[in-house]
């Protein structure tokens, strides 16, 4: 019988070993460079939590950088310009980077206040499917700058009174004439403090909201069209981040810029959540492997009581639960990337079980690794607080843990049953 292999193909595995290359050649001497500035986060934030310019010229260097050596728009859809690569190499790429890197790299992986990786362009940051109906001409104008690193987008779609429940927008759009004029807030936008273009939805048909048949339109928005940053939110601890509030007040925009059908935004916001879910799981499996890994080298190095502390039960156990977290989150994450390559519609469930289960797994792994280091898992310099906080974190965004059970019920209810 011929055994089942999830490690990735040589294909995949070519493009993760010239990343890596990539990486530790340019992106690594840049860290080592910057790391008075880069790791300490009262020098890289403002009195106002914003990166200080130093450092958003740094990621945008390295963002430059990833670009031209074709790693930057790896999952960008061809019609837009990008490689193309699916949701499978996504997956592999995502676990192998963070599993190699680890928490609390600014320049490479999410960490230090930062959600957003520089080196690839995700949906909340870059061209993806979200824009493949935007306006030809608009795409020739903009995406030149965006597939360079040059200009970067937010996606803004929550708001104060809107998370998990997109039928209660308050942004509205109002047609007058051959312009749309938007006005609303939003909150948790991440990259929105720093970002050139705002993909927004915002309510366009009260009566189709109400009925939850539709009534949200996508459009395509310019900062130089007057939409502002109102703050920045700072988070779990840090001292500043990339998410911000952003205001629109009586922004105009022309007939051009509305991203597919006029009342139907709802599926696009979808499609870029579930690119996003997908994308945390992988990073959070990654992350999960780095700490474990960490963990066991240390515990055969730790002494106490005259033996290594990977000679107690208790610590041994706590290795054992960790792999479990690990092996089952890559597995998962790996599977449901097949699937979404495979599928004709997206695994709506597979993708919920995964946002829900590696975020989870990822704490879990992160805790008792600073439980195994002891005092010394507490200081920042061993980075398992970075690696804890981002996860409690990611059980946040995309969909909250509750939300992705409630999904996933609801989809094994309506006769979705099928495991593999």
């Amino acid at each position: 019988m011929e055994s089942v292999n999830i490690a990735p193909p040589p294909h995949i595995r070519q493009i993760i070993d010239s990343f890596f290359k990539f990486i530790d050649t340019e992106i690594v001497p840049l860290e080592k460079e910057n790391k008075k500035l880069l790791d300490d986060e009262t020098k890289m934030y403002d009195d106002k939590y914003y990166l200080r310019k130093e450092v958003q010229e740094l990621r945008k260097y390295a963002r430059k950088k990833s670009a031209k050596a074709g790693f930057l728009n790896m999952f960008v859809p061809e019609n837009l310009g990008g490689m193309g690569l699916g949701p499978l190499t996504s997956v592999y790429v995502n676990i192998a980077l963070h599993s190699k890197y680890g928490p609390g790299r600014p320049l490479i992986t999410p960490g230090k206040g930062l959600l957003v990786t520089p080196l690839i362009a995700g949906f909340v940051d870059g061209p993806s499917q979200v824009i493949s109906d935007l306006d030809e001409d608009l795409k020739k104008s903009y995406l030149p700058l965006l597939l360079s690193g040059e200009k970067t987008m937010c996606f803004a779609l929550s708001e104060p009174e809107a998370g998990s429940d997109i039928w209660s927008l308050k942004t509205r759009a109002e047609r007058r004439g051959n312009k749309w004029v938007i006005n609303g807030l939003k909150q948790w936008i991440t990259n929105g403090p720093y970002a050139d273009f705002c993909v927004v939805f915002a309510v366009t048909d009260t009566e189709l909201l109400k009925a939850k048949k539709g009534g949200i339109t996508t459009f395509f928005v310019e900062k130089e069209r007057g939409w502002k940053v109102d703050a920045i939110i700072p988070y779990m601890g840090h001292c500043g981040s990339d998410t911000g509030i952003l205001s629109f007040e009586n922004v105009e925009v022309p007939e051009d810029h509305v991203i597919g059908d006029v009342n139907f935004g709802f599926t696009k916001a979808m499609l870029g959540i579930d690119i996003g879910r997908l994308a945390i799981g992988a990073i959070c499996a990654g992350l999960s492997e780095w700490a474990l890994k960490e963990s066991i080298e240390y515990s055969k190095q730790r002494k106490a009581f005259g033996q290594t502390i990977s000679e107690y039960q208790a610590i041994q156990f706590m290795l054992a639960d960790s792999y479990i977290d690990t092996y089952t989150s890559q597995t998962l994450a790996i599977h449901c990337g097949w699937k979404a390559e495979n599928s004709d519609t997206p695994p709506v469930k597979e993708i919920s079980a995964v946002k829900a289960y590696c975020v989870e797994a990822c704490q879990r792994v992160f805790d008792r690794a600073i439980q195994i280091f002891g005092g010394m898992g507490l200081t920042n310099e061993l980075r398992f607080q970075d690696g804890f906080r981002l996860a409690r974190t990611y059980r946040i965004p995309d969909g909250t843990s509750e939300i992705q059970r409630r999904t996933i019920a609801r989809r094994l209810l309506k006769g979705d049953t099928s495991i593999i």
